[in-house]
């Protein structure tokens, strides 16, 4: 039996893969997005403070993890305390549905793998200069993300231009060392004699140098 143009032109729907769930993003009410037992994350009055802050100022700019299979949240616990403590009716949930075992995976390396990043300190510190607020929690935390960035070291570079010496240290050159340093310290008291590791020559120190 011939089909009819209408059922030829039908296409099936593409399916997502069976390993990969497709995410979907809703607006659910914080009360029923249920903690999850396994998260390890504690979150500060410190925290909590600047996150209220934050959203009070931007609004919401991401959104919750929940695992519709367990019915439990996999990230974002303080944002849900604070929504509740505020009285939301509804926040951002980013949905899928992971087993048991996928969602303790997800909760073991969703922020850890975050932290791996490193901080370009040039850039942060340009970032910050844009940045402005009128909280003193969400200050307070800034000023101590650049106090954490520490300024990159140049990287080494040995000297080799012309006058740089390619020459192996000789024993002349360790007891003429040892005439200049002896000079050095002539009629000073309470120097300490050390004997090198490396060339077992001895050498008056200056114990304070050794502290």
């Amino acid at each position: 039996m011939a089909k009819s143009k209408t059922e030829k032109s039908k296409v099936a729907p593409k399916k997502e893969p069976a390993n990969s769930p497709p995410l979907r993003l809703e607006w659910r009410s914080p009360a029923e997005l249920a903690e999850n037992p396994k998260n390890w994350r504690r979150h500060p009055d410190a925290q909590i403070a600047a996150l209220t802050d934050t959203l009070a100022e931007v609004g919401w700019a991401g959104a919750c993890l929940f695992n519709e299979r367990t019915g439990r949240l996999i990230d974002g616990h303080a944002r849900r305390k604070v929504a509740l403590e505020q009285g939301a009716e509804l926040i951002p949930v980013l949905i899928g549905s992971w087993d048991d075992v996928t969602e303790a995976k997800i909760l073991a390396t969703l922020d850890p793998l975050g932290a791996m990043a490193n901080a370009d300190k040039a850039a942060l510190d340009q970032l910050l200069a844009e940045v402005t607020t009128q909280s003193d929690p969400i200050q307070k935390m800034l000023d101590e993300l650049a106090k954490s960035v520490p300024v990159a070291s140049a990287p080494f570079e040995p000297n080799t231009s012309p006058t740089a010496s390619t020459e192996p240290v000789t024993p002349a050159d360790v007891a003429s060392a040892q005439e200049e340093l002896d000079g050095k310290f002539a009629g000073q008291q309470n120097l300490k004699q050390v004997t090198c590791p490396q060339c077992a020559c001895d050498f008056l120190i200056d114990p304070e140098n050794l502290k």
